[in-house]
């Protein structure tokens, strides 16, 4: 295999998409001594690192929009990787060259391609989805707008992991105002999750009231001062009336992905090393790459070490390792001060189950600085509160 020089003039690592995969690649990279001299470069198009899992805290008023979505140069300001908010318009592996909006191109000696999936698009614009902080103020702008309705009909499209989470925050946010229905084409809730967390997620979903549809496809969505659904449950089709729908099923791959080499189907060929196939040079990391793992946050959390280690060993020609994923476990906020922990045979609810999921999380934000600001500020609310 032909290796690029150890040292090249203008040594690049250009890293595309900062979010868990490709920020904490970066992070990891910045810790090698022997590439100091190297340049690294994170492009995410928004301004701010979004700690996903998280996001539904912000519905509650557990957590505060800086502790969840801490800007990127705050982040990274102590660390030697720069931030350049942009669009990525094209991605030229043979120059080796990145295309943006607003800069001059940028090449690169290696690139680090984590952009991960996008929200699908919901079927009417009015509709809201639930990804990013941008969704999470739009939702309580309009929950601002409803907050004199007596009594508030939500659908919740999609009864995966985020559409269960955000119907137990909203349920408890509203109390006894809420009538929120849960609408999912599968026959299972939250599937690809284990039975015991499966099991809490139903009592706390039954506590709270909330309705189930499985096996119920959305046709068409209308909107005349109210949203008007129409639904098929096998041979049966009704009509549901709601004051708002969000819309939490199903994602989309950024279109740059599909105009790569292999990308047709919406995820990139890598080798067991992470590595882009035909294309040593370039890495490809999370819900992009065509892996045999359930692309989670857990997968780019352990992915972004590994990478670092094997960037290394592949500048400077050493032998490189493949990726090992080991699950860890499942975690689910289920409502205020209340979330499941499923681990190593162990499950855990209530609020001891939110005590170790916020620590866990809070110990893996993206810097050390940010992990002691968050816990001091959450430990203050907590001697205030009690």
């Amino acid at each position: 295999m032909n290796r690029p020089p150890s040292s090249p003039l203008n040594p690049r690592i250009c890293i595309l998409g900062g979010g868990f995969a490709g920020l904490y690649s970066a992070l990891a990279l910045a810790k090698i001594q022997l590439l100091e001299q190297w340049q690294i470069i994170v492009i995410d198009k928004t301004d701010r690192f979004e700690f996903s899992p998280l996001l539904y805290e912000l519905i509650s008023g557990e957590l505060e929009a800086w502790e969840v979505a801490p800007p990127y140069l705050q982040l990274l300001r102590n660390e030697r990787i720069s931030f350049y908010c942009d669009h990525i318009e094209a991605i030229n592996l043979e120059a080796r060259q990145i295309q943006l909006r607003d800069r001059t191109p940028i090449a690169y000696t290696y690139l680090i391609i984590a952009l991960g999936l996008e929200s699908r698009v919901p079927p009417h614009p009015d509709v809201l989805s639930f990804r990013r902080l941008a969704d999470v103020k739009r939702l309580n702008a309009e929950l601002e707008r409803l907050q004199h309705q007596a009594s508030l009909d939500i659908s919740i499209v999609g009864a995966g992991a985020s559409g269960v989470e955000l119907a137990c925050k909203l349920a408890d946010r509203l109390g006894d105002r809420h009538q929120i229905h849960l609408i999912h084409r599968g026959s299972q809730l939250l599937p690809g999750f284990s039975p015991q967390t499966r099991k809490a997620a139903e009592r706390a979903i039954n506590k709270r009231r909330i309705h189930i549809s499985l096996n119920t496809n959305v046709n068409a969505i209308g909107h005349q001062g109210d949203f008007q659904l129409q639904l098929q449950q096998q041979e049966k089709s009704f009509k549901e009336t709601s004051h708002l729908v969000i819309w939490t099923a199903g994602t989309q791959v950024n279109p740059l992905i599909r105009s790569l080499p292999g990308g047709e189907q919406g995820q990139l060929p890598v080798t067991p090393e992470l590595q882009l196939s035909g294309y040593p040079e370039v890495f490809v990391l999370g819900d992009l790459a065509a892996t045999p793992f359930n692309n989670s946050a857990q997968v780019a959390y352990q992915q972004a070490p590994h990478l670092a280690k094997n960037l290394k060993s592949y500048v400077f020609q050493g032998s490189l390792k493949p990726f090992r994923y080991r699950h860890l476990g499942e975690m689910l906020t289920l409502g205020i001060r209340n979330s499941v922990v499923h681990s190593f045979g162990i499950t855990l609810t209530g609020r001891l189950g939110h005590l170790i999921r916020t620590l866990v999380y809070i110990q893996r934000l993206p810097t050390l600085r940010q992990t002691l600001t968050v816990f001091c500020h959450q430990l203050k609310r907590l001697i205030k509160r009690q």
